[in-house]
């Protein structure tokens, strides 16, 4: 395999010289075989030594064309090395630039070293950053070799082709044609993505590719590209919009198929017991896809849209929309919805909820911050529970079986953002929202290292947390919100979901989660903002709740208004012989004697 130190030391303007030079004599090798093709038959002559004539001449037209073909390849070979040698090159600067940035090395070898001795960098390079940093480099490395290795291999099998004279027939009747037909062979290949691979990896394998070559992925091979995490938004939304018409064309094959199915079962004169209805559900379920397709399409043409995630398999489509530019947007929020969502059914309203708040964010960031860009997502990456669901002890609302499956994937999706901006240099600030069984998915998947720097969870049943240390987000940055008259958070008594991030129910042992407020209020312009009451009121556009989602996604948390305690509460003190008041999950002070 080559080495880091070969790649660096490789000279495309060598490349490029041998590729003009090999242009040039395979232009004059053309127009001179295609004279010297012409030579024979002469007209009028025959004989002995004119058949010797016409055999020398075909057995060198032959070698010609042979020559021809190869020289046609290796050219074009060697065009595609030189460009595909600048993705590899480019790669490596850019991770040598991320190293530098958290205080890392890259040596000769490919490995990275920390620059400050015993890992003690300065505060403002946080452990964490600086972790996923450095796995972020070493992967950008590891992917730009790898595909150094493979343009070489390709490069030198193709030159070893052309030395035992593998290409062209040497009967294509003219040199012109021979050269064409060497042209043909694809020359180099473009590397797939690495197998099950993280999203840094993803991440450092597309961004070891020229453009001309992602180009290539692009149109060739969007099924490799939509969903795989790591790799640009821009990039993702491209090619799951490119796939859209024959994911269609697939669903309405298997709808037909499902129609003629249950058309052969109503015309059993005694079907098996449950044939039908189950016939009957899978034509409901394929109908369910194509609306939920319908639904992604009528998003798309709002304009300013990604298209980030789009998957067909299982029961139901997952999707993942962002309004705005996530790959240039600084604050980006992602937005996880909770039970009974779906793509066909929800879509639609979250990502006008999506709209407003990043008209709020931007707006606050455009005053009160740092006039970075604003993105938001609506994630539903996972089959959501449903209200068929909840006699499933597998499924239901008590369990967090579907919670921990769709937090694999939101892990993903959010270390996925975090590879891409880092990788290109673009600072990202990341807030996780979840609603509902949302939040309970976003909790598990942020007990794992994400980017995610900020997080708000609203109307929650639990997090499947003990302490707030079990979620790996800044200390100070994890925030709750409930509406007074939703009654999901009291919902779960058993605690299958850990301790509840309301201090109301959990006592003093959650006071690292900041409860932000649903009621009336003021916002930081003076603008009036309106209370939410009830479960599915918190994106309500112009509510404290929104706002203060808002300011967190823009980076100034310190503006939201916050949730006062009723113990917080001044009051009279208690009259003789009654007990003191205490937060719910402490025991009353005794009465004064």
């Amino acid at each position: 395999m080559v080495g880091l130190s070969d790649v660096k030391r490789w000279n495309t303007g060598q490349l490029d010289e041998i590729f003009k030079t090999v242009q040039q004599r395979l232009q004059i090798l053309t127009h001179s075989g295609d004279d010297f093709g012409k030579v024979i038959p002469v007209a009028d002559w025959s004989g002995p030594a004119a058949d010797n004539a016409r055999s020398a001449h075909s057995n060198l037209m032959f070698r010609i064309d042979k020559m021809a073909a190869g020289a046609s390849i290796v050219g074009k070979a060697i065009g595609q090395a030189a460009d595909a040698i600048t993705g590899v090159q480019h790669a490596i600067a850019g991770a040598e630039e991320l190293a530098r940035k958290y205080g890392y090395q890259i040596a000769d070898n490919g490995g990275v070293t920390d620059l400050y001795p015993e890992g003690k960098a300065p505060p403002e390079l946080h452990p964490e950053d600086r972790a996923r940093a450095k796995a972020e480099v070493s992967d950008a490395i590891a992917q730009a070799l790898r595909t150094a290795d493979d343009i070489d291999r390709d490069l030198a099998a193709v030159l070893q082709r052309a030395q035992q004279g593998d290409f062209g027939t040497g009967n294509e009747g003219t040199v012109t044609a021979a050269a064409a037909d060497g042209a043909l062979d694809p020359g180099l290949t473009l590397l797939e993505p690495p197998k099950d691979g993280s999203p840094s990896q993803n991440a450092g394998w597309w961004n070891s590719l020229s453009p001309a070559g992602q180009a290539i992925l692009l149109r060739d091979h969007p099924d490799w590209l939509g969903n795989l995490d790591g790799l640009p938004s821009s990039v993702r939304s491209q090619a799951n919009i490119a796939r859209m018409p024959a994911e269609r064309a697939s669903l309405q094959r298997q709808l037909d198929e499902a129609k003629s199915f249950v058309d052969q079962v109503k015309g059993m004169a005694w079907p098996p017991p449950g044939m039908l209805s189950d016939a009957l559900a899978k034509e409901d379920v394929i109908k369910a896809k194509l609306k939920s397709l319908d639904a992604i399409d009528a998003t798309i043409a709002k304009g300013e849209r990604q298209l980030l995630t789009l998957d067909t398999s299982g029961e139901r489509v997952k999707a993942a929309v962002a309004v705005g530019n996530v790959d240039t947007a600084e604050h980006v929020a992602v937005f996880t919805s909770g039970f009974t969502s779906t793509v066909d059914g929800s879509l639609k309203g979250y990502d006008n909820d999506m709209q407003n708040l990043l008209t709020q964010s931007q707006g606050i960031s455009n005053v009160y911050g740092n006039h970075g860009g604003v993105a938001a997502v609506t994630w539903i990456g996972y089959e959501a529970l449903q209200t068929a669901d909840v006699l499933n002890p597998d499924e239901s609302v008590g369990s967090d079986n579907l919670a921990k499956i769709g937090a694999h994937k939101l892990d993903g999706f959010l270390n996925g953002l975090g590879a891409s901006h880092d990788i290109h240099n673009q600072p990202l600030h990341l807030t996780a929202l979840g609603h509902s069984y949302g939040s309970l998915t976003t909790g598990i998947a942020l007990q794992q290292p994400t980017p995610v720097h900020d997080a708000v969870v609203f109307g929650s049943p639990g997090l499947d947390m003990q302490t707030p240390n079990d979620l790996k987000v800044p200390q100070g940055h994890l925030f709750s919100e409930w509406s007074d008259q939703d009654p999901v958070p009291r919902l779960d008594i058993a605690h299958n979901f850990g301790t509840s991030p309301y201090q109301a129910i959990s006592g003093g042992s959650v006071a690292g989660i900041e409860q932000l407020s649903t009621g009336d209020a003021t916002g930081a312009s003076g603008q009036s903002l309106h209370a939410t009451h009830e479960h599915g009121q918190y994106l309500d556009n112009n509510s404290t709740s929104q706002y203060n989602m808002a300011s967190v996604v823009a980076g100034r948390p310190d503006l939201t208004v916050h949730y006062t305690q009723p113990w917080d509460v001044p009051a009279a003190p208690p009259a003789p012989g009654e007990p003191v008041p205490a937060p719910p999950g402490t025991d009353p002070t005794p009465p004064p004697r």
